[in-house]
């Protein structure tokens, strides 16, 4: 039965491509010849005018929203972002459509100098995109971030996950978890007043390294689904989770990079450093999965956290 059902997706699947393909060339004239998936909505489609990438999206806000960053950056002279070419409505669906951009390779952060060049190009973007908070388009079409309410959310979402997570993880790993998420819920309120006072931006929302790519001319920032309004530290958050593995989580690799350091005088920034992002991004992979997760270099870790904790107090 389970088979029958993949198969009938898969079909609908291919006729909606299909469909979609066909309404590209009779509308715009763009012949589709060959078709391969990226990831989950996210299509490489070469064509009569060469290739391109279309990303599907539920609402037209969601895609328009795309196009305007867009084109918004290219005229003020940054060039890092792919153009949106345009918005194509078919169905009950909206997607984007922007040239292909052939990178020599993702960013890997477990190299410096993509470490470097992913924090330069990520500053530079706030640079840009700081006065579209005031601009009368985004202000009410792009979400605000509110750093509390959304770690409480994914932390309410990894306590409904409690029961498989006892059965993947070590106990004393959980234990930490646990310690570090109470730790930021303690901490953080006393601070909050001074992240509101803070000056907003544009922020990606993904700073994954796989957003970031090298061509042979240019660096690029991709993948702008996450869009908010909020702190631009609230990005620098989620590099230094992602790249603290890679440096053996060292403390003075924050208080003595030139664009990190300021951060770590903030008290609010400090008490945010403390909540296991990560494994709360991962829980829901790790519980799909049905596989045993370690903390990776955990006593590393656990001194991170106990010095970020002797700065705050």
């Amino acid at each position: 039965m389970a088979k029958a059902v993949s198969t009938m997706n898969k079909q609908q699947r291919d006729d909606g491509w299909h469909r979609l393909f066909l309404f590209l060339e009779n509308e715009y004239g763009v012949k589709v010849q060959k078709c391969t998936v990226i990831k989950p909505h996210v299509f490489l489609i070469e064509t009569s005018r060469g290739k391109k990438v279309v990303k599907k999206y539920h609402t037209f806000l969601e895609a328009s929203r795309q196009q305007m960053l867009s084109r918004l950056l290219k005229a003020e002279g940054f060039l890092a972002m792919p153009s949106i070419e345009g918005v194509i409505s078919f169905v009950d669906d909206y997607w984007t459509v922007q040239p292909y951009i052939q990178a020599h390779r993702s960013f890997d952060y477990r190299i410096e100098k993509d470490r470097e060049d992913s924090l330069t190009l990520l500053r530079t973007y706030h640079a840009f995109s700081e006065p579209f908070v005031r601009h009368p388009f985004f202000p009410t079409m792009v979400p605000r971030y509110f750093l509390y309410e959304k770690w409480l959310e994914r932390y309410r979402r990894f306590l409904s996950m409690l029961p498989a997570l006892q059965r993947l993880m070590k106990k004393e790993e959980l234990s930490f978890v646990f310690s570090c998420a109470e730790a930021f819920f303690t901490y953080f309120p006393s601070y909050r007043s001074a992240f509101f006072a803070e000056q907003t931006t544009m922020i990606h929302g993904d700073v994954a390294s796989h957003n970031f790519l090298r061509t042979e001319t240019r660096s690029y920032l991709i993948d702008y689904d996450l869009l908010a309004i909020a702190p631009p530290a609230v990005d620098y958050l989620q590099y230094i989770s992602r790249v603290m593995p890679h440096v053996q989580w060292s403390v003075a690799f924050l208080t003595q990079h030139p664009m990190l350091r300021t951060f770590m005088e903030n008290p609010w920034f400090l008490a945010a450093l403390l909540f296991p992002a990560d494994v709360m991004r991962e829980c829901r992979w790790i519980v799909q999965r049905n596989v045993p997760f370690t903390i990776s270099q955990f006593d590393y870790r656990k001194q991170f956290v106990q010095k970020i904790m002797n700065m705050i107090r």
